[in-house]
């Protein structure tokens, strides 16, 4: 018996000596100090353009990538032209409309305030065929796993010239509150709301930060046939009233769209064994103060298609809209109590109580329930909005 404790006690004291000496491991490229350049964006011909700068940051950091600012960002022509982005403070350097030549090539000069100077190679100005349509689906039945609306893009090129794809989109949608309040609190009174203060209907909008891409270089016709931009799922507030996707199309080249696809692997489907692995990045700008540090990004330039659709709660089939604020209840508020529930600003006025049969006092809700700015909207209609 002794024997085998003294061999239970021998294992134990090893034990505690491996695992008093473990270090943790740091990879050094973990917590080297790299602060490489990073630009974010693309040359739109004749639209608006806008270039992200910023550098990189360690693994271990917990601080996101900080903007570059008070650089000087420009594009340059072969024949002489320069055409000056304007930064705006945060590191976003944009040009309201780049009027750029499809017989031309252009390139991209940084100018750092730290004095360096960075290039990128120069660039044909891609032509974007048309976008034929943008549809959308709904699936409704109870076996899909996806069950809502999907998007899709389509598109050809009759030249059978472009064959490399990639899309954006803004998206924006209507919301309404649970209840309607004419009225608000002002710390003294009950007072009724102006057109402008009507906080029943939002709009709120997003912008897309996926990488869309698509070729037909596998295919005998340059033919993009229903290519998925964006799912609602079931519930989702996007259609609880109207809904509407701008889509815009580019055409790349097959440098351009190789690294976006790699960008892609490296960025939104690693997570497991099975994924693509991350792998280096090599983009088309370099720095020209000093040849061998690493610049991250790649500038392409190309003309832009877009098209915008609507889709009306209306239109699809058994939606169900399950994301409005829960716990939604009207009370009715006596006059003498007024100033109880409403200077603390918890409870809003919705609409008169009607009298008789009830003495003088007010409908009310909880803020959540009754402004639809507290979701993230604003209750002005956007310009396109039909």
């Amino acid at each position: 018996m002794k024997r085998k404790q003294y061999k239970m006690f021998k294992w134990l004291l090893v034990l505690l000596v491996v695992s008093a000496c473990r270090e943790p491991f740091i990879p050094p490229d973990i917590k080297s100090n790299t602060n490489y350049l990073v630009v974010d964006g693309f040359l739109n011909a004749g639209d608006s353009t806008t270039i992200t700068l910023s550098r990189t940051r360690n693994l271990g950091d917990s601080v996101p990538a900080s903007p570059e600012l008070n650089a000087q960002v420009s594009v340059l022509g072969e024949f002489g032209e320069s055409f000056l982005l304007n930064g705006d403070g945060n590191g976003h350097y944009i040009a309201n409309t780049l009027l750029l030549s499809t017989t031309e090539r252009y390139r991209l000069q940084i100018l750092t305030s730290d004095g360096k100077k960075y290039l990128s190679d120069s660039v044909a100005v891609a032509t974007t065929p048309p976008i034929d349509s943008i549809s959308w689906k709904q699936d409704t039945s109870s076996a899909s796993n996806k069950l809502g609306v999907t998007v899709y893009a389509n598109t050809h090129d009759p030249l059978n010239n472009t064959r490399y794809y990639r899309w954006e989109y803004a998206e924006t949608w209507q919301y309404h509150t649970p209840y309607y309040s004419d009225f608000y609190y002002d710390g003294t009174q009950v007072v009724q709301r102006t057109p402008a203060e009507i906080v029943y209907n939002c709009w709120r909008s997003a912008q897309s930060t996926s990488l869309l891409l698509a070729s037909s270089a596998s295919l005998n016709q340059d033919v993009i046939f229903e290519k998925p931009i964006f799912f609602i799922p079931v519930g989702d507030q996007r259609l609880q009233v109207k809904y509407s996707i701008l889509v815009k199309q580019f055409a790349l080249t097959r440098e351009a769209y190789e690294y976006w696809e790699n960008l892609k692997k490296n960025t939104e489907l690693t997570g497991s064994i099975f994924d693509p692995q991350p792998s280096q990045m090599n983009g088309n700008l370099h720095c020209v103060t000093n040849p061998d540090e690493v610049v991250l990004g790649y500038i392409g330039a190309s003309t832009a298609q877009s098209q915008r659709i609507f889709i009306d709660n209306n239109s699809t089939a058994h939606w169900g809209f399950i994301e409005s604020p829960q716990g939604c209840v009207e009370i009715a508020i006596p006059l003498d109590s007024v100033n109880y529930y409403f200077k603390s600003f918890i409870y809003i006025p919705t609409s008169a109580l009607p009298s008789p049969p009830r003495p003088p006092g007010w409908f009310a809700s909880t803020k959540a329930c009754v402004d639809c700015t507290l979701q993230g909207g604003i209750n002005v209609k956007p310009a396109f909005w039909p």
